[in-house]
């Protein structure tokens, strides 16, 4: 059994201790209760769509929280018709500053297509052996950034990963070379452990595939490498391919990786044939959670359930919620949860479940739960699962809140603890410390 400890950090806000649900053990002996993944609402729009330019389109593919609480953003401007083959795909960054998104002036001429010049990075000039430029996945290493994206190293050569390094995030520097080649231009890169992990597509035969693609007899699945300098890497090592309870045309196309909670949680992008395309790459997508321990063994308990998009953009915290840039239609712009709302334990009937022990934080807890339309019951109780003195039953109804705090009369500080918990008609995410 897995116990909570002081320090938890999740989704970039580290916090004296936090418990979100995520992984199915983390309920202990449920009882008419079952965890959830949960739907985002609407965030922002940050670039809308331009209906004078249908063929421009904008990925967001990186992010991060600078003093001050700035969000930089890092997206891919595309647009095949553009003249110069170097404007066709550029790497741009914009900010988001007081809930506004900004495009600083990185340069004095404008670009091709007007407006500040916020391009921080440009392709090749030499057309790719395989993909093109594009998967702009970062790290911050010491003092600086380094980025890890797809392109042409030079006239000749395969095209593959290559490197560059930032002080600022704005100006970059190209380190000449590939890191790796290989045909699989479509990866995601995050900090596993001591380790970096890069998690990608890889091609697996598939001679009797059911609907025949631009990738015939083969299925995409996804495999691991690791590093501990983003410079030397191990070999692919197959990590997940669908199973007997995925339709029989699901393949794997992506997973975006971040930690959460105790762990680890992983955006899949699902991809299927499509049978009135035969030949032709599919737009059929849907979009599964899994959640790690260690980000290596995973498991996929909400498989049913269809978030509704993807990132290669790291998730960023504003105005008190958790939002992911995503393309839409064309289009960029975020979609959010509230604090710490990935994942809930709910129950329409009554149930019950227990956390793991966990150390009481020394300011006391708060519950983050929705019992607008019922109730939820909670009992602080030692390691053993034996009532504390002074620990009256707490009953929390009409609520909604991340941080609800719990206060119990209590003869003492407890040490190690957990909560045996009972709700009917809500949902309970997870447990903070009190401010």
């Amino acid at each position: 059994m897995h116990r909570w400890v002081i320090g938890a950090i999740l989704l970039g806000t580290q916090s004296a201790f936090s418990m979100p649900f995520l992984l199915p053990e983390d309920l202990v002996q449920p009882e008419g209760v079952r965890l959830e993944a949960q739907a985002p609402e609407s965030g922002m729009q940050l670039i809308p769509k331009s209906p004078d330019l249908p063929s421009v389109w904008y990925a967001p593919v990186a992010s991060r929280t600078l003093s001050g609480g700035v969000i930089q953003l890092w997206y891919q401007r595309v647009n095949k018709g553009e003249a110069l083959y170097g404007d066709q795909r550029t790497l741009c960054v914009g900010e988001i500053r007081a809930g506004q998104w900004i495009l600083p002036a990185l340069h004095p001429e404008p670009p091709a297509w007007g407006g500040e010049n916020n391009v921080c990075l440009r392709r090749s000039p030499h057309t790719p052996t395989w993909g093109g430029f594009n998967v702009f996945q970062l790290a911050a290493t010491g003092t600086q950034l380094e980025m890890l994206y797809w392109d042409q190293p030079g006239e000749s050569g395969e095209a593959g990963v290559m490197r560059a390094i930032s002080q600022d995030g704005y100006r970059w520097e190209k380190i000449s070379g590939a890191v790796f080649t290989e045909h699989n231009d479509a990866y995601s890169l995050a900090r596993v452990g001591d380790r970096y992990a890069i998690y990608q597509t890889m091609l697996e035969p598939w001679p009797d595939k059911p609907y025949p693609d631009n990738l015939d007899k083969f299925k995409r699945v996804l495999c691991i490498r690791t590093s501990t300098d983003l410079r030397t890497w191990t070999g692919q090592e197959v990590l997940l391919r669908p199973d007997g309870e995925d339709a029989p045309e699901t393949e794997f196309y992506l997973m975006k990786v971040f930690p959460y909670g105790r762990g680890y949680a992983g955006l899949i992008m699902k991809y299927y044939g499509d049978p009135r395309k035969p030949n032709l790459h599919s737009a059929l997508l849907k979009y599964e959670l899994a959640v790690s321990a260690d980000g290596r063994a995973w498991q996929r308990p909400y498989r049913d359930a269809d978030l509704g998009f993807w990132s290669y953009a790291d998730p960023f915290g504003m105005d008190g919620k958790t939002h992911f840039a995503i393309w839409k239609d064309g289009a960029m712009e975020t979609v959010a949860y509230a604090q710490d709302r990935l994942v809930a334990a709910t129950a329409d009937a009554e149930g019950s479940f227990a956390t793991a022990p966990f150390v009481y934080p020394l300011t006391g807890l708060t519950l983050n739960a929705d019992a607008s339309k019922g109730w939820i019951a909670l009992q602080l109780c030692d390691a053993a699962g034996t009532p504390l003195a002074g620990s009256d039953t707490l009953r929390v109804e009409g609520v909604n809140a991340v941080a609800h705090p719990l206060r119990w009369t209590l003869d003492r500080l407890p040490g190690e603890c957990l909560l045996r918990v009972r709700l009917q008609h809500a949902k309970v995410f997870g447990f903070s410390a009190q401010p």
